[in-house]
């Protein structure tokens, strides 16, 4: 069982660190270019995003109490971020707009199936450090401590992340973390730092291509707990089309995916990771935050990036858990 110090049976509000940045989500792409040729796309929207831009969204629609802490540019792009999470109902009063800075972006490339690859720059996440989010600790705190996307946020180092997850465990707080894909693809170093400091994670989320890289290790189980060797509370492994897979101590559970027509999946791990926080967290159970993870990432997939509510509310995604049963 992972390391809980929320309240059993009820949802605590949630403080999300990480990155804040547009994307650029250009759909429809066969296959990717040589260098000096182009391909075209079907359809391209932007859309306010960043891990935590993304998580931060899902977990309100889910009805979910949240705080940001982040940076973005003093910019149209920075604003309308702003803007969007405010609308959500998200607390963004430790969102630092930096005067003169640009906001950061990702070009997303989705094929038909959706599938998709990135291409990322940083720009003023650049100035995301620990200082920055000290800064705002105290204002942002919460009973969850949330840190994603810090392999877009260069200056946060992971001697640093360890110390900031320490504090949040130490002041008796859930601590959750999801690296991402290290762009720097992943030197033996970023590998051995971020494995040693899962011993003050509370609940560690990657995708299964990142626990493979990890650990050297092909399958989600084995992978898992290898993970949780290393000190974790709780792994889940985000598998796409194979669904989702979680070990706690000697504890393991799995779910299906939810077939669904997929628009595409830029955001989508992130958009999980709200709906297995939000099914989780009231009671510990692992089995209902794999369903309802599973759930919400299958209405947001299906959805196009230009409607209004791509992110489900907690009365979509809970009609679809019957069809996301656990197995053991």
């Amino acid at each position: 069982m992972a390391r809980r110090s929320v309240p059993a049976g009820s949802l605590p509000p949630i403080c999300v660190i990480g990155n804040l940045n547009t994307d650029l989500i250009i759909r429809g792409v066969p296959k990717l270019p040589a260098w000096g040729t182009e391909v075209e796309g079907t359809d391209h929207v932007f859309v306010s995003s960043g891990q935590a831009g993304y998580l931060a969204l899902a977990l309100s629609h889910l009805e979910a109490v949240v705080r940001v802490v982040g940076i973005v540019g003093d910019d149209d792009a920075g604003h309308g971020i702003v803007a969007d999470l405010r609308q959500a109902g998200v607390d963004v009063s430790a969102v630092e707009l930096r005067r003169s800075g640009v906001t950061g972006i990702t070009v997303a490339i989705v094929r038909p199936d959706g599938e998709r690859a990135f291409v990322s720059e940083s720009a003023v996440l650049r100035e995301c450090d620990e200082a920055l989010i000290l800064r705002h600790w105290q204002e942002a705190a919460a009973p969850v401590v949330c840190l994603v996307g810090l392999n877009n946020l260069p200056s946060l180092g992971l001697d640093a992340t360890r110390r900031l997850l320490a504090r949040a465990r130490a002041e008796g707080n859930l601590t959750m973390l999801d690296y991402g894909w290290d762009p720097g693809q992943w030197p033996p170093e970023t590998v051995q730092a971020l494995r040693a400091l899962l011993c003050e994670v509370d609940v560690f989320l990657p995708n299964l291509d990142e626990a493979r890289v990890l650990t050297g290790l092909a399958s989600a189980e084995a992978a898992a707990e290898a993970l949780v060797a290393d000190g974790a509370g709780l792994v889940v492994v985000k598998r796409g089309v194979d669904g989702s897979y979680a070990r706690s101590g000697d504890r393991a559970f799995s779910a299906a995916a939810i077939p669904v027509s997929v628009c595409d999946t830029v955001g989508a791990g992130d958009v999980f990771n709200a709906g297995f926080l939000c099914g989780y967290l009231p009671a510990g159970d692992i089995e209902a935050g794999l369903r309802l993870g599973g759930a919400v990432a299958a209405t947001y997939i299906s959805r196009s990036a230009q409607r209004s509510q791509r992110f489900p509310s907690i009365e979509e995604a809970m009609a679809l858990t019957q069809l996301n049963p656990p197995t053991h």
